[in-house]
């Protein structure tokens, strides 16, 4: 995670969103939330300050879908 992940590619790339397009409709509609923070700004760059402990994102859909994603 040298220089940061855009949010919608990392969505993408975790499969909690099938598309680009998909991501960025979520995240318009408050339905993404980054270490239990909604996230509104569709250019949100995920880099190594957003990690917990150094480590993990937390990453969550809606009500019912998360993953907690390892950057080791």
């Amino acid at each position: 995670m040298d220089g940061g992940i855009p949010l919608v590619d990392l969505l993408v790339e975790a499969a909690l969103c099938p598309s680009k397009g998909q991501a960025r409709k979520d995240i318009n509609g408050g339905g993404i939330n980054l270490n239990n923070v909604r996230q509104t700004d569709l250019g949100q760059t995920i880099n190594a300050e957003h990690l917990l402990f150094d480590r993990f994102l937390l990453l969550r859909k809606g009500k019912k879908n998360y993953l907690l994603a390892n950057f080791e």
